[in-house]
């Protein structure tokens, strides 16, 4: 079945985070050889399966995260903290924006540690600064600290984490948010609405100028230094 997001094409200002994450896993996905057993942990709807065509791809998750999505691509339901899956199994773990959605996120990075081969990695993304979302299944927020303490209790070592841009790129990720939820035109729903066409010179006007900040605020993220005030982060660790 079709789903009904298409993560790897969003463009970057429309969703600075979600853009690089992607870019992180696709990096992943060139790092990885031919035949590399891969479990995707909380796959969702298993939308970057197709960048892993070369290796042997598998995929858990829990399915109640978005009641929108399709989980019928998933190789496992169930949770990330009891996973049905024996030991040392995969040579890696792919694992994005997930953690924040787990009660019990100690436990699920254990998981993760078991069933990965000795020498294994582990690809995981984190939010620091986000809204809630997926509701009710939101629990936590992170900090580099935070990752590598749950990491290295787990087990991993080599623990590397790299943020996600920092202090300008992070207000280029929030800035959508400030704009006025404006009626719409109504085209995509086959009807026309006349609020909505009224509305539209004040949309698009707004829409500009949200995308001009937000190109400026990006490009002037290599002056944060320190990047300890980022959107999110990503970490590789190894078993």
């Amino acid at each position: 079945m079709k789903n009904t997001q298409d993560f790897t094409n969003i463009p970057r200002l429309v969703d600075i985070g979600r853009y690089c994450v992607t870019q992180f896993v696709k990096s992943v996905a060139e790092r990885l050889s031919a035949g590399t057993m891969l479990l995707d942990a909380g796959a969702g709807e298993c939308a970057y399966k197709h960048l892993f065509d070369h290796c042997i791809y598998k995929s858990i998750d829990l399915a109640v995260g978005d009641s929108q999505w399709n989980y019928k691509n998933l190789d496992y339901i169930a949770p990330l903290d009891n996973m049905p899956i024996e030991d040392a199994t995969f040579d890696a773990v792919l694992c994005t924006q997930v953690l924040e959605h787990l009660k019990k996120p100690m436990e699920s990075v254990k998981e993760m540690y078991r069933v990965l081969k000795p020498g294994g990695y582990l690809f995981l993304t984190v939010p620091m600064s986000q809204e809630e979302h997926q509701v009710p299944y939101d629990f936590f927020r992170y900090t580099s600290y935070g990752l590598k303490y749950i990491c290295s209790e787990a087990g991993f070592r080599e623990i590397e984490v790299v943020s996600f841009g920092g202090m300008f790129l992070r207000w280029a990720y929030e800035l959508p948010r400030v704009l006025p939820d404006l009626p719409r035109i109504g085209i995509k729903q086959g009807a026309l609405n006349i609020s909505g066409i009224l509305a539209f010179p004040v949309r698009a006007f707004l829409l500009f100028l949200v995308r001009s900040m937000q190109a400026t605020l990006a490009a002037i993220d290599s002056f944060d230094k320190k990047k300890n005030d980022p959107w999110g982060w990503q970490l590789i660790a190894r078993k």
